[in-house]
């Protein structure tokens, strides 16, 4: 087997051949380094890697775009690819000696697990991990778009409000909601030129600035007009979403995911991290082990350990990492960052304010069970833990009741 290690940067990838794993990898790297070579997202970088003709790709899944590429090509041409996580590739690189982090050495390490008989679960199943294609990638893809479209919206009607408090006081901190029929906010629309408003043509004819002289400017104009384009754009980007997730394949999911209230963003991302569910299980069974512990007096005790939503809630970023070292125990969240994100907001936003629009949730919030009777949130918003801390105990919460309703909603 020709395999290569691809490590890939901004408009450029580290391959490394490997056709078997050498007796003494460290060795090997020395011996054969100036063989891995950088190629760029070009013709001669495409070129370059198909003349080594490899029979698969072992990838680090590095940013959205910069990997979409060379996925790209690899589907252009037949070649499978392997993706290995961040936190296995760094925990291998370290198990065969490598003490920095290099792109050679990244490459060279990625082709190393394809080989090594090591590198598989419990269960002596491959520890790769597994990337939908077809539609669930097109929602990913179609979620990252609608992030980045916001994340520059909130900055532009950030500094157009700046500017309005000066050329329309009136109207800077005016609410600006987007109209389903335009697929842009109609205050923005007028300040741009696009429509006739007339609630805000009256408030513009009377605001305080024109009485001293002073109008709206090209560039409040050309930034408004700006800000409608990007609102149509992603109103198009959400409408694409909520298509592709009326498929039949989601149909259970969305089910779950509307008792959460989850907004339709959220619900693409969580699609995007657990689809299927199946990944999860172990014999269309959540996989529960028991292992010997110790309570909070010392004493040894027989300790359910819930694999399979552990594994569910690492995708979510709500993953512990534990060290541990003599009497000192530390833990760390792990997983996805930007989930982990979007749920924190989501939990902000819906879940911690004292509101009746979801009742289903906030009353299994409320219930206590069997494995986890610590707390309650009630009791939590009422606790002197700091706010942070407060929402990720949430999402734990939230992430055990999303698990066991995807299971009894899909295995029925």
């Amino acid at each position: 087997m020709r395999i290569i290690g691809l490590d890939i940067g901004r408009n450029s990838a580290h391959a490394c051949l490997l056709t078997e794993f050498p007796e003494q990898p460290l060795r090997h790297f020395q011996q054969h380094r100036k063989e891995i070579i950088k190629l760029k997202c070009d013709a001669l970088g495409v070129s370059k890697l198909l003349e080594l003709n490899p029979d698969a790709l072992v990838l680090e899944p590095t940013g959205v775009w910069y990997s979409a590429f060379w996925k790209a090509l690899a589907r252009t041409h037949d070649i499978p690819v392997f993706w290995i996580g961040h936190g296995d590739l760094a925990a291998q690189r370290k198990a065969y000696g490598f003490r920095n982090k290099r792109d050679d050495e990244d490459s060279y390490c990625l082709a190393l697990c394809y080989f090594d008989p090591r590198f598989v679960d419990i269960h002596g199943r491959s520890r790769f991990l597994k990337f939908e294609d077809g539609t669930i990638a097109r929602i990913r893809d179609l979620f990252f778009e609608a992030e980045q479209i916001d994340k520059v919206l909130n900055g532009m009607i950030n500094q157009l409000r700046q500017r309005l408090s000066l050329e329309f006081p009136e109207a800077c901190q005016t609410k600006s909601q987007v109209s389903d029929k335009l697929g842009y906010s109609p205050l923005w629309g007028y300040i741009a030129g696009n429509r006739i408003y007339s609630n805000a043509a009256k408030k513009d004819k009377n605001s305080t600035a024109r009485a001293l002289g002073i109008n709206l400017s090209d560039y409040s104009r050309s930034h408004a007009a700006t800000i409608c384009d990007l609102q149509q754009r992603l109103s198009a980007t959400e409408r694409e979403l909520i298509s592709l997730m009326s498929a039949p394949e989601f149909e259970q999911y969305l089910r779950v995911f509307k008792r959460f209230g989850f907004g339709v963003r959220n619900q693409a991302l969580l699609l995007a991290q657990i689809y299927p569910f199946d990944r999860f299980l172990l014999d269309g069974k959540p996989w529960v082990d028991l292992e010997e512990g110790k309570d909070k007096d010392g004493n040894s005790k027989i300790q359910k350990r819930h694999r399979s939503l552990r594994s569910f809630q690492l995708f979510l970023g709500l993953g512990y990492v534990e060290k541990q070292s003599g009497d000192k125990s530390t833990k760390a969240l792990g997983g996805s960052e930007i989930t982990r994100a979007s749920l924190y907001i989501w939990a902000v936003a819906q879940v911690l304010p004292d509101r009746r629009d979801n009742c289903w949730l906030n009353q299994r919030l409320n219930q206590p069970d069997k494995d986890n009777q610590s707390w309650l949130l009630k009791d939590l918003k009422e606790s002197k833990i700091n706010g942070k801390q407060k929402v990720i105990r949430i999402l734990f919460k939230v992430s055990r009741i999303l698990f066991y309703e995807l299971w009894k909603e899909l295995k029925s």
